[in-house]
């Protein structure tokens, strides 16, 4: 069996979107930046419709339980329309299932790249996206159990998406060994968009032409994904928010967040911010 899924892996607001920007416009080779709101770069993991069209269920009466047990079986049967690169976003956390098996098609898996983001600057940008306060966001991103579209609506366009806690997020993709997997700042893309998107494109073994990137990285750039959605607007904007891209900056949590909410996040994902640079040896704040 080939193994052509690329998953593009993340906790919600942490730079997954700008890459699938950035790559459906590599991709693409137009001269004319792509429609935000038609990148054309594969599925979501969470899609109702794939989960049907490729195991011929009608879900709508199916627990969540139940539609997870489906996905791997769809998302490996639909992968078998690319040659090469079946790209998947997701903000699942990379668990098993109840049988013990993988929740994720990993016999068709080729790689993953995760993007990581300072977990206090998420919060801040999860709260805008969840259209609540920090300090809610900050409760939900210290849930082992928490879930993305866990609505019983019996037809929602999303399945559940188990995210656990930021730090559990992170552990889940970081930690196995099923698959490669590329973890990216969020931080340094802002730091160096060039110098990260190549390295993506290296890791991936997509052929690198310098015109096709200079062009997609300007159409990727932050302002210019801001401007398109102020134009047509941005369908993976939740309803809850007023902008998806908002801020785009690091450290914009210092404005926002209280020195006790701070605290709290460091608190209970301290090694994970350790571990991934955001917190010095001796536990101080590097950004």
């Amino acid at each position: 069996m080939k193994k052509n899924i690329v998953w593009l892996a993340s906790y919600p607001k942490s730079g997954n979107t700008w890459c699938r920007v950035f790559l459906a416009n590599y991709l693409s080779k137009s001269d004319e930046p792509v429609n935000i709101n038609h990148l054309n770069i594969g599925a979501i993991f969470s899609s109702r419709q794939i989960i049907e069209d490729n195991t011929g269920f009608d879900i709508s009466e199916l627990t969540a339980d139940e539609c997870d047990e489906l996905r791997s079986f769809a998302f490996e049967k639909w992968a078998e329309n690319y040659d090469e690169n079946a790209f998947v976003k997701t903000h699942d956390a990379f668990v098993t299932l109840p049988s013990g098996e993988n929740m994720f098609p990993v016999r068709k898996t080729k790689a993953a790249v995760y993007f990581i983001r300072n977990p206090l600057d998420v919060a801040v940008s999860f709260a805008n996206h969840l259209g609540t306060d920090p300090e809610k966001a900050a409760e939900k991103m210290c849930e082992n159990k928490f879930c993305l579209a866990a609505s019983k609506k019996k037809y929602n366009q999303q399945i559940r998406q188990r995210l656990l806690s930021w730090s559990g997020h992170v552990q889940s993709w970081t930690t196995q060994n099923n698959f490669p997997v590329l973890v990216v700042r969020y931080e340094n893309i802002l730091e160096n968009s060039e110098r990260e998107f190549q390295s993506i494109l290296q890791f991936l073994n997509i052929p690198y032409n310098s015109e096709n990137f200079i062009k997609a990285l300007k159409y990727s750039n932050f302002e210019n994904m801001k401007k398109a959605e102020q134009e047509t607007g941005f369908k993976e904007k939740s309803p809850a928010c007023k902008t998806f891209f908002k801020v785009g900056k690091s450290g914009y949590y210092k404005n926002i967040l209280s020195e006790n909410l701070i605290q709290k996040i460091i608190n209970e994902h301290f090694a994970c911010m350790k571990k991934y640079h955001y917190l010095s040896n001796s536990g101080e704040l590097i950004i």
